[in-house]
């Protein structure tokens, strides 16, 4: 996660996608993990303070209401307006494209912005003070958009005649449109609710100050602050993503979006138990998401992708219904408790060996990068079947690592 402010009336964040590459399932329980990479496909969120105009609204704007413009580009029939009460803590959607919701956006929104007023109370009426002309009134424009890997582009090829091949999809526009709807477009599973919904919770904390820039910088995350600053963003994109899916889930999407690639273990779910309530107060919110609040012993350990291994990813146009497969698998679980803690013990065991073995190739590439390049040379020109039956490989530890993998 990303975040650049360009001048005081613009911010931009991002967000990187998910990909779990060991862990399916198990990930779901505090006892086990599950390794997650970031992809290098990001979503933005831009925040903007501007005059917005407001004279073909049929909204009545009270004097502490802030004006909220959302707008996706890449989809059609994309855009949302809201008012933000600064006096109250609450947002209202008075209009839309299709006259419908956007509930992840919604929830980030009344969320964030409750807060930011919350902490820096003077942070939002500030906007309201600044003269503007007649009809208009000072709000905020947000801009959502996601890099083309987090949608199937395979119609988009089709329609230009082009191959299914990586190097087509490098000659798409960046950012290209989907010419469909939110709800019609096809996804390719990378998480693109989770990136939204932190990229947005970053975006709006640096713009008001509640955060630096520099707390989400890559090259500062050892500093204290910036630890701090990454837990907060953390446990307010995990509480906003949860009650947008009306559940608690695993998070480590969100932990993705937030720390890049990593073994993941969840947090305990009962830290958000208080605030997902119905009747909720905002000082439990705040409580909640405090970066000082323990309840929140999810466990992060920074993974590197081995030098010269590349994770690729087919877009295969369709996609299963997660938690229809979780529920059964869950059940399954429960009806067959030995049955299933022999394999969830076993499976775990599998898949800690995959983060072992990455951790040894990193040491290795910088231990010996000349066997290790040369193993990989061999490798890359060979099927991976043919890896086991040439026996030099017992004399390259580099390769062995890689036969095992």
């Amino acid at each position: 996660m990303t975040c650049a402010a360009t001048d005081s009336k613009i911010t931009l964040a991002s967000a990187p996608g998910k990909v779990l590459v060991v862990g399916g399932y198990l990930v779901l329980d505090r006892n086990y993990t599950g390794l997650v990479v970031g992809t290098n496909a990001c979503l933005y969120s831009t925040v903007q303070t501007t005059a917005l105009d407001l004279s073909n609204s049929d909204y009545a704007f009270g004097a502490a209401d802030v004006p909220i413009t959302v707008i996706s580009p890449q989809f059609e029939s994309a855009w949302w307006k809201y008012a933000f009460d600064t006096k109250a803590n609450t947002l209202t959607q008075y209009d839309s494209a299709d006259q419908g919701s956007n509930g992840f956006v919604q929830i980030v929104l009344q969320t964030t912005l409750a807060l930011v007023n919350t902490r820096s109370p003077d942070a939002l009426c500030t906007l309201l003070a600044n003269p503007v002309p007649a009809q208009h009134r000072v709000g905020l424009k947000i801009l959502l958009t996601a890099d083309n890997d987090f949608y199937s582009q395979r119609e988009a090829l089709a329609k230009v005649g082009a191959t299914l091949t990586s190097q087509s999809l490098e000659q798409l526009p960046a950012m290209a449109k989907t010419g469909k709807t939110l709800g019609n477009v096809h996804k390719t599973g990378l998480g693109s609710s989770a990136a939204m919904v932190t990229s947005l919770v970053a975006s709006i904390l640096v713009h008001f100050g509640v955060l630096s820039k520099h707390d989400l910088c890559e090259n500062n995350k050892q500093s204290c602050t910036a630890t701090k600053g990454m837990q907060l963003v953390h446990n307010i994109a995990q509480y906003a993503h949860c009650l947008a899916q009306g559940k608690v889930g695993s998070g480590f999407d969100v932990s993705a979006a937030v720390y890049g690639s990593h073994v993941y273990r969840r947090f305990s779910p009962t830290v958000l138990e208080a605030a997902m309530s119905e009747n909720s107060s905002i000082a439990e919110l705040v409580q909640a998401t405090s970066p000082e609040n323990i309840g929140w012993n999810s466990e992060v350990a920074p993974v590197v992708i081995p030098p010269r291994l590349t994770l690729r990813l087919a877009d295969v146009d369709t996609g299963s219904n997660t938690p229809s497969m979780v529920k059964k698998v869950l059940l399954w679980q429960k009806s067959n408790p030995e049955q299933a803690a022999l394999l969830w013990a076993s499976l775990d065991a599998a898949n800690n060996y995959i983060g072992q073995v990455w951790s040894s190739l990193v040491e290795a590439s910088c231990s010996n990068s000349t066997e290790y390049n040369s193993a990989i040379d061999w490798c890359s020109v060979r099927l991976s079947s043919e890896w086991k039956s040439d026996m030099d490989a017992v004399g390259n530890p580099t390769r062995a690592l890689l036969v095992n993998l």
